[in-house]
């Protein structure tokens, strides 16, 4: 149990986990923060625990299961758009910039010219997240990862299960 950040309150650890995640560098973002103060040792303390409450908390509202509501909202505006009946999702990559690792760096190098996490995201008709996932490094492709993920055998068994109108647009 972590010792120097029981006097910070949730608020403050998520600021600083945050700020540190859009930064990228203690120094440069908590370490100068007045806001939300603390050393190095405290932010690496409160860091991981920062993020395994904020990764419990996410998964409970991050699915892709939709009520029938959702669903026939959904297909209707991606109908509008697109013309194409049943999606009720859309499907995307997106590379989150990064400072070349020591190790194994050129698996991170995308095609774009430089150094990154690939992110795949699904959202809904409402643009609120449904699926993500940022474990694959930059030189992967967008349908490498999606080959691999739970999220399409999530769609494959709707599929196999005769629900034809849940289906996922490819950005």
């Amino acid at each position: 149990m972590p010792k120097h950040n029981r006097g910070l309150s949730a608020e403050q650890k998520l600021a600083a986990a945050l700020k540190f995640l859009a930064q990228g560098s203690y120094q440069l973002g908590v370490g100068n923060d007045f806001t939300v103060p603390m050393g190095q040792s405290t932010f690496s303390e409160m860091f991981d625990e920062t993020l395994r409450a904020l990764e419990n908390e996410l998964k409970r509202h991050i699915m892709l299961e939709m009520t029938e509501e959702e669903q026939m909202e959904a297909r209707r505006f991606f109908y509008g758009k697109s013309g194409i009946a049943g999606a009720v999702m859309a499907v995307d990559g997106t590379h989150i910039r990064m400072i070349a690792p020591t190790e194994d760096s050129v698996i991170y190098f995308n095609r774009k010219g430089f150094y990154s996490l690939n992110a795949l995201l699904i959202c809904d008709h409402k643009h609120i997240i449904r699926y993500v996932n940022a474990k694959y490094s930059g030189s992967n492709h967008d349908a490498f990862i999606f080959d691999n993920s739970p999220a399409k055998s999530f769609f494959e068994q709707k599929w196999r299960n005769g629900e034809r109108m849940f289906k996922l647009l490819g950005l």
